[in-house]
């Protein structure tokens, strides 16, 4: 991976100084050791490595948190000692940890201390909700919810401010919308931040109005004005929230995450020191930065990567248009919705800037793009970055890559952009999307096959907490293309369970410049690797046993994480 020093400066921390967390600043390597004995040993297992060299075994040996070797039961006698834990795994299914690639690992944790607003199937339930909180809350205080989609509604659309006023008349409200592309305030709300009929839409947002009137709607940045003014969890608090994310995290074999909001050094990276000094940390995480925190670290020349393997600072964020469950993707043509083509972020010449400003300086973009607008605008991007200064392993991506239509398949694919998949998205929400746009082109959203015939590394992800952080839902929408409820959207781009497997493991590390280190169990890497009920790779032709599956142990590094 190329990465970029600190020049003459002798101290890369200086002009940020305590606002790194002091984990992050150095940590030794580990030292070498004479292999004695092994710490673990798994044996009598369907072992699926996921390294298309050695694709099976039946045992495998960890020592210190790498492993040693695979083979078969009767390898591995010799470094079996009085100390090493042997698991037999009675034939169940041995994986690498599951890898999302796409995740917010600290909204998520925050979530869990808002009203839970996912599932909601009716406007009466959505109102009981926010009641029950409201008379728990003190007057004044503001009222906090997520993850709702009025898609699953039976009334078929969102409240309106009148209803909003009218639920929590004494709290100022936010309730985001479960693609957090979109958020519904209260009166009370907007008064607290001046906005009025006349405030002007920020760039790469929209306060939407009826008839001049204002109806409690904010998309994408006016969304982000009302979130940035309500008080935050404290580091402490939401560092142990991030605890509970942890271990939530390993009960479904998740071992490597990316964290792909990383918006402020005030408020994230104390919490991440707090996360790491107290040793809640129980998955690995590389980081993407937003806009100003992204010049803070230019300002202080901190090296990009930056870190170790478990929590590292790996490049920069971009978002480049709205969602597609909230129907605010940038698009050629206009949702069926409203008839808008959505939200751009950003001019093609501002995208052009700031992809050269990290394209430039050897560090590694991850641009959201949602619609086909959006995606052409990214690759546009990327391609006169690299025509401007040539970098072969620059692995720049393209997060969620939805509308991804002909010809931009074949650019992803000549361009070597890498896609991040969200086939969740559909499971939860083809129906809204569906509405929003038609089955013709929800039928080629997320198109999986087509990339992956052509060539493409291509990551699955989950993009918690807009969707469950369940890898299972996931990994079965990509296979079948089903909704929950069923609904078929676009067969044509159906993918193997193996190769779904592999874009949640394999391919999440090569999109972090980790294929050496983790994504397969192969010697020498680190031991992230989990223990199955199933063998989800054999279940193309029964694929509602996938969602069926449990994770029966996880392994961190050798350590055991989570057991059944």
């Amino acid at each position: 991976m190329q990465k970029k020093g600190s020049g003459n400066n002798p101290n890369p921390l200086s002009g940020i100084g305590a606002a790194i967390p002091a984990c992050l600043r150095a940590r030794k390597p580990l030292m070498e050791e004479v292999m004695y004995q092994a710490n673990l040993v798994i044996k009598n297992a369907n072992i699926l490595t996921m390294d298309k060299n050695n694709p099976s075994a039946s045992a495998l040996a960890v020592f210190g948190d790498r492993i040693m070797g695979l083979g078969e039961d009767k390898d591995f006698e010799s470094v079996t000692g009085p100390d090493t834990t042997v698991l037999d795994a009675r034939r169940h299914t041995v994986l690498p940890g599951f890898n999302d690639a796409h995740i917010h690992p600290l909204i998520s944790a925050s979530s869990l201390a808002l009203v839970n607003m996912a599932g909601v199937t009716s406007l009466d339930e959505f109102f009981s909700r926010l009641r029950t909180a409201a008379g728990k809350t003190p007057p004044g205080q503001w009222l906090e919810g997520h993850g709702y989609d009025e898609g699953l509604f039976k009334e078929g659309r969102e409240p309106v401010l009148e209803e909003l006023d009218a639920v929590a008349p004494d709290h100022p409200l936010y309730v985001s919308r479960a693609c957090l592309h979109v958020a519904l305030v209260n009166s009370k709300a907007m008064a607290v931040l001046g906005i009025t009929a006349d405030t002007p839409d920020p760039q790469g947002g929209e306060i939407v109005k009826k008839n001049g009137r204002l109806t409690g709607r904010l998309c994408d940045a006016a969304s982000a004005m009302v979130k940035n003014v309500i008080p935050a969890l404290s580091p402490d608090q939401l560092a142990k929230k991030m605890g509970e994310q942890s271990r939530l995290f390993n009960s479904y074999g998740i071992t490597s995450t990316t964290e792909m909001c990383m918006v402020g050094i005030e408020h994230d990276l104390p919490v991440w020191d707090e996360v790491l000094k107290n040793e809640l940390l129980t998955v690995r995480v590389a980081a993407y930065f937003q806009e100003k925190m992204y010049a803070k670290l230019l300002e202080a020349r901190l090296p990009i990567p930056f870190g170790d393997d478990l929590f590292r600072i790996q490049g920069r964020k971009l978002i480049v248009d709205g969602g597609g469950g909230s129907g605010t993707a940038r698009m050629s043509e206009p949702n069926l919705h409203d008839g808008k083509y959505g939200i751009a972020y950003f001019t093609q010449e501002q995208l052009d800037d700031m992809v050269w400003e990290a394209h430039s300086r050897g560090h590694q973009v991850a641009a959201h793009g949602i619609g086909d607008v959006a995606i052409r605008m990214i690759l546009d991007a990327y391609k006169k970055a690299q025509e401007r200064l040539p970098r072969p392993n620059a692995r720049h991506r393209l997060e969620h890559c939805s509308f991804c239509f002909p010809p931009l398949i074949g650019r992803v694919i000549n361009e070597k952009a890498l896609p991040v998949m969200n086939p969740g998205f559909l499971y939860y929400f083809g129906e809204t999307h569906v509405r929003n746009y038609g089955e013709k082109r929800v039928s080629m959203e997320f198109p999986f096959r087509s990339l992956l015939d052509g060539g493409a590394i291509v990551a699955g992800g989950s993009d918690c907490p807009v969707t469950d952080m369940n890898p299972f839902p996931i990994i079965y929408s990509a296979v079948t293309r089903k909704t929950a409820k069923g609904m078929v959207c676009g067969e044509a781009e159906r993918i193997s369970a193996y190769e779904a497997v592999y874009s949640y493991t394999a391919a999440g590390a090569w999109l972090t410049f980790d294929e050496e280190k983790k994504g397969a169990l192969s010697p020498g890497k680190l031991a992230d690797i989990i223990v199955l009920d199933a063998d989800i790779t054999k279940m193309d032709k029964e694929p509602e046993r996938i969602l069926e599956t449990k994770v029966e142990r996880t392994f961190l590094g050798g350590k055991t994480v989570f057991e059944r």
